[in-house]
């Protein structure tokens, strides 16, 4: 083993690069994300890189700072800067495409700047956003659901729903079972958006931003374009990393939770005092134990705990990345990344090279860089 290999399995917090910068990719750009600071760098039409950075508030500050408790509200927060650089690259994206229109019918070209969103299209955005998540609730959490429910009347098990005191072995297997279903759905939407030409784009630019941080990561100074693109385009702090520990890190915290609710619920009822049996909620609850009642709300109240395990698995990611411990199941998380990343182009690794220098001179005392204009194939 080199040596730089065994210091990193013996001192992989002291090893782990200074700040852990992450990424999100764009419509023909990606966005960068420091510890206060994000920048967004765009291809426009004109070959020209447009960059443009905002400063990074945490809308939960106090909370992000509690562990196992954090991973929730940062991923709102990153959700949030998300949704801005992709409107802002989406917006720049069709301003180009009318301009190509515009001269293609040989009309006048106006260089018009980008506008801001009105009031209507803000709502449209907001409307789709719960319709969006309502169908998402329905495919990760309904089909899954039914699937477990139709493998216990396979096993001869009966219904999930109407057995009375499901032991640990009905609860690992109804999850492992809503576990697998989850990942199925979720590598056949990717396989099957991934051939659409615009979404490959997107996953080369994603490749782009790993291959940029990877090679920060490896030589902090070196930033020769085939350098760069030595570098792998596979990153353990992956939000798709994070969707399959989140899937993993669920069957064990959901089969743990509907053990100790579910399967005691009637013991636990017990115990409850006399006024709320004689409530109105007491009798029904009693009758319907176990039901879906209780599997539901767990789940849902349960999601700021998942988030916050899978989250801290991640954040390890950065400071333990060579633990032989850890390593496996970030590994396992890679592989899908399979999915959604593509070796880019050198000018699309110049467009990730132009975010990610200048998140790092608005976090770090640097230089600020030269963005290179135009684009170059060029490999140095």
């Amino acid at each position: 083993m080199k040596p730089n290999r065994l210091l990193r399995h013996l001192l992989p917090a002291f090893l782990a690069p200074a700040i852990p910068y992450g990424g999100q990719a764009c419509i023909e750009g990606v966005m960068m994300k420091g510890l206060k600071h994000a920048a967004l760098a765009v291809r426009r039409a004109s070959g020209k890189i447009e960059v443009i950075d905002r400063e990074v508030v945490s809308r939960f500050p106090a909370l992000t700072r509690m562990p196992f408790i954090r991973g929730f509200f940062i991923l709102w927060d990153m959700m949030t800067l998300g949704t801005w650089a992709l409107k802002e690259s989406n917006r720049r994206f069709e301003i180009d495409m009318l301009a190509a229109d515009a001269e293609a019918k040989g009309e006048k070209v106006e260089h018009k700047e980008v506008a801001a969103p009105s009031k209507g299209s803000v709502m449209l955005e907001a409307i789709m956003m719960v319709v969006g998540f309502a169908i998402a609730i329905m495919i990760f959490k309904v089909l899954p659901a039914i699937a477990a429910s139709y493998t216990f009347e396979w096993f001869g098990w009966g219904n999930l729903k109407t057995i009375e005191n499901p032991t640990l072995t009905h609860q690992l297997v109804a999850n492992l079972v809503e576990g697998l279903v989850k990942l199925g759905i979720f590598v056949g939407y990717i396989s099957l958006v991934g051939r659409l030409k615009e979404i490959r784009r997107v996953f080369e630019y994603h490749g782009a931003e790993h291959i940029v941080i990877n090679a920060y990561e490896d030589d902090m100074e070196n930033q020769k374009m085939e350098f760069i693109q030595s570098h792998s385009v596979a990153h353990p702090r992956c939000g798709t990393s994070f969707i399959v520990i989140l899937i993993l890190v669920g069957v064990v915290l959901y089969t743990f939770l509907d053990y100790l609710f579910v399967s005691n619920a009637a013991a636990i009822n017990a115990t409850l005092p006399e006024w709320w049996m004689n409530s109105i909620l007491g009798p029904a609850v009693h009758d319907n134990i176990p039901g879906w009642w209780i599997r539901w709300p767990l789940r849902i109240l349960a999601i700021p705990i998942l988030a916050g395990i899978s989250y801290e698995f991640i954040r390890a990611a950065f400071r333990y990345y060579g633990n032989p411990f850890l390593r496996p199941l970030l590994r396992f998380g890679m592989l899908f990344q399979a999915l959604t990343t593509r070796r880019p182009s050198d000018e699309q690794v110049e467009v990730s090279l132009a975010s990610f220098n200048r998140v790092r001179y608005l976090t770090e005392d640097i230089p600020e860089p030269e963005i290179r204009q135009p684009a170059s194939s060029a490999s140095s």
